[in-house]
């Protein structure tokens, strides 16, 4: 038995795709792609901050730090003293997207251990964030096909 295959839908079938993957490229790459995921990370990091937890994960901390800022009359949350690394959260488009915040930030998300911080996560990419931005990739690409 011999079968012929028609292998010219095939052909039309890659190109599509890649004409779909070069248009996602472009929209990946572009300043208005990167501010919308940048405006939507920088919501995340300070909804985290103001929840006190990222993806679940409470930032804990110790009772005696606890007991000091309540009786400074500051939140109880961490990272929330004066208002000031949250309302310093931002993202540039300088060659690309960059979270930014105060440099003491990194010390937060990072953690630093010699300086007695422990790790809290501020800037966090969620399994609804990764829903949010294909949504945004396949409203763009939609866009262009019209």
């Amino acid at each position: 038995m011999k079968l012929n295959i028609d292998t010219k839908g095939i052909k039309e079938a890659c190109k599509a795709v890649s004409s779909a993957n070069t248009e996602i490229n472009t929209i990946i790459k572009s300043r208005s792609f990167l501010s919308a995921v940048g405006v939507l990370l920088t919501g995340r990091a300070k909804q985290n901050m103001e929840d006190g937890a990222t993806d679940g994960k409470s930032y804990d901390l110790k009772p005696k730090t606890k007991a000091y800022k309540l009786k400074k009359g500051y939140s109880a949350k961490p990272l929330q003293r004066t208002g000031l690394l949250r309302s310093s959260l931002n993202h540039s488009l300088n060659n690309g997207l960059k979270l930014c915040g105060l440099d003491i930030l990194k010390h937060h998300q990072y953690g630093a251990p010699k300086a007695n911080i422990p790790k809290r996560e501020v800037y966090t990419i969620e399994k609804d964030d990764y829903t949010d931005i294909g949504d945004m990739i396949t409203r763009r690409l939609k866009n262009t096909i019209r």
